[in-house]
């Protein structure tokens, strides 16, 4: 394949680890002429995973300043002479742009009014077809003839330089059991603090583990919830930036979290994943790696998709501690 291209990524971070073995495949095709253009936040983390391209941040304010923004990120990518985008994300503006930067070739799905802007505009998936995120983004390499990405392309090893400093972001010896009790897109993800409390306790005392809870800025309150409804001391790591908490999910012999970015995150550094689903659909965004455990309580409500829960939030109210620690006993006793 010819020319330059740019990539744009997605806006969350679970979706960016779901797209990047995409990424990686294009990347292998079009070497030292791929561009990534995303959120700021996410290039140090993905520099360290390995992407070593050329990367446009790119966040929109709102009112004026978005405009300023837009145009900033017009003239950038004019800048580079790109030829060809492939547009992960299904909003218009991810097509709008590219198409005013006057890139010849914009390759997306025609979802959000966009197909007119698009010169290789892919049918969706029809919406009551289940097909998982990470094959919805590999569907676009479709006119590219490229294979999909398949088995070890979902692993995504930290740097050796990351992995020995994992040691210093957790120095306390012993085996830690990472929770993350947040999740940003929504709080009917998240399972009670004080289920989590508890099963930081009940980790404690059954196998000796080290209770570390991980999170963004974001997750500070909800952090500090389990913190006191736990019966042992607690590592509050949460606030870290991406790539420390890379490093303190490498450091964990076992992952419980939410349904929420660390979870992917985690499962692409082939760390045991327990993934805590409610509203979510785990046939469409369970992260992918070698150890990954979906737990549900399966009520007949899920997936609902909903941000905040209408009805009484069985789906992760009713989730028993008894049953997560299971699940977590289980893959504790696994290999390492």
């Amino acid at each position: 394949m010819t020319g330059n291209w740019v990539v744009r990524l997605p806006t969350w971070l679970g979706d960016t680890i779901m797209a990047m073995p995409t990424v990686r495949r294009l990347a292998s095709s079009v070497p030292d002429r791929l561009t990534l253009w995303g959120p700021g936040h996410v290039q140090p983390l993905l520099k360290e995973l390995g992407m070593q391209t050329r990367y446009i941040s790119y966040r929109r304010r709102q009112g004026v300043r978005g405009l300023h923004d837009i145009r900033a990120t017009i003239s950038e990518l004019r800048g580079l002479a790109i030829d060809t985008a492939l547009l992960l994300p299904n909003a218009f503006e991810a097509a709008l742009i590219p198409t005013l930067a006057r890139i010849p070739r914009r390759i997306g799905y025609a979802t959000d009014g966009r197909g007119w802007l698009l010169t290789d505009a892919l049918a969706p998936p029809p919406p009551h077809h289940v097909i998982h995120e990470a094959d919805r983004f590999a569907g676009l390499l479709e006119p590219l003839a490229l294979e999909a990405p398949s088995g070890s392309d979902f692993l995504m090893p930290l740097s050796p330089e990351l992995e020995r400093r994992s040691v210093d972001i957790i120095s306390e010896a012993g085996d830690i059991i990472g929770l993350v009790p947040g999740a940003a897109n929504g709080p009917a993800k998240r399972w009670p603090a004080a289920a989590y409390g508890a099963l930081a306790t009940a980790c404690a005392e059954a196998f000796g583990a080290k209770p570390a809870l991980l999170g963004g800025p974001m997750d500070r309150a909800a952090s500090a919830e389990v913190d006191e409804a736990s019966e042992t001391a607690c590592i509050d790591l949460v606030g870290t930036d991406l790539i420390d908490l890379a490093a303190a999910l490498q450091r964990c012999r076992v992952v419980v979290s939410n349904d929420t970015g660390a979870a992917h995150l985690a499962a692409a550094l082939g760390r045991p994943t327990i993934v805590l689903f409610g509203p979510t659909d785990p046939r469409r965004t369970c992260p992918r790696g070698p150890r990954v455990y979906p737990v549900s309580a399966d009520c007949s409500c899920q997936p609902c998709l909903s941000h905040d829960c209408p009805l009484e939030h069985r789906c992760m109210d009713g989730l028993e501690v008894e049953a997560v620690l299971e699940v977590v006993d289980e893959v504790w006793r696994g290999p390492k």
